[in-house]
């Protein structure tokens, strides 16, 4: 008997669903190029429980319409707002030069000024002794109204006095406090995060760049325009063991930008 062949003429809209079909039956290998669309699926047919964890999309073009809204930003043609969420979810950084910290009147590093004599380069440095007695300096700074108010991480830009051993190490330390409206300035700082680094040099004519320390928790729970202060010192009572001065150039700090800024 000759068979009649089935095509979508011969068969009854509806006659044939999801119930008829094996699982797996159909799969990219049954479809013919571009055969479903979305004239061809019922709206709202195709929801999250019906997609894989994961779409791949390489080599296909997906077009977004215009005036979509992503999280809570609705984000029009030019598609600008994406720059603006970019920007609140990310990472920003702040240099503080050593120029701009002040030696503490008790156990404070030197202020000095050195010129490398080749090229009359002069940089400002903090000189940290060895010892016993470990010496500090201070500086504050307001934070970007961008910050989430979370932790932060730095950087050391140190180098050592002349006469030092290439793999002797220094510590760094750093801990804040954010100061607000009428807090008191006189007040301890939040809990210290430490950070090691190691001399590669027997000359004092190269720089080194610690990794970056731990998290760092600023004290007295920071809120958007407070004042944040802080002490940086060379942690001499941990693997410190360089017997010459340390350096201090300058610190690097690393802080999470969550927040938009509004106007005042």
């Amino acid at each position: 008997m000759a068979l009649t062949k089935v095509t979508s003429g011969v068969i009854k809209d509806s006659t044939i669903d999801s119930d008829q079909y094996v699982d797996g039956s159909i799969d990219n290998a049954h479809l013919a190029d571009n055969a479903v669309d979305s004239a061809e699926i019922v709206a709202g047919a195709v929801d999250s429980a019906h997609l894989a964890s994961t779409v791949n999309l390489t080599g296909k073009t997906v077009t977004i319409p215009d005036g979509f809204t992503l999280g809570s930003t609705a984000v029009t043609a030019t598609g600008t707002e994406l720059n603006t969420i970019a920007d609140q979810y990310g990472y920003m950084t702040i240099w503080v030069d050593a120029g701009a910290m002040v030696s503490t009147s008790t156990a404070g590093a030197a202020s000095e000024t050195n010129e490398y004599a080749t090229n009359d380069v002069n940089w400002d440095y903090l000189a940290f002794d060895t010892g016993g007695t470990e010496e500090q300096a201070q500086f504050k700074i307001v934070m970007p109204e961008q910050w989430n108010l979370g932790t932060i991480k730095a950087k050391f830009y140190w180098s050592s006095a002349s006469g030092s051993t290439a793999g002797d190490t220094v510590e760094w330390g750093l801990k804040g406090r954010s100061l607000a409206n009428d807090d008191a300035i006189d007040a301890a700082f939040g809990t210290e995060q430490v950070i090691s680094d190691t001399v590669l040099s027997t000359t004092n004519n190269a720089i080194y760049i610690t990794a970056a320390t731990p998290a760092i928790t600023i004290g007295n729970t920071p809120a958007l325009n407070d004042i944040c202060a802080f002490e940086v010192h060379r942690n001499t009572d941990g693997t410190d063991d360089m017997a010459e001065d340390a350096w201090l150039f300058g610190i690097l700090i690393q802080i999470t930008t969550t927040s938009t800024v509004s106007a005042w």
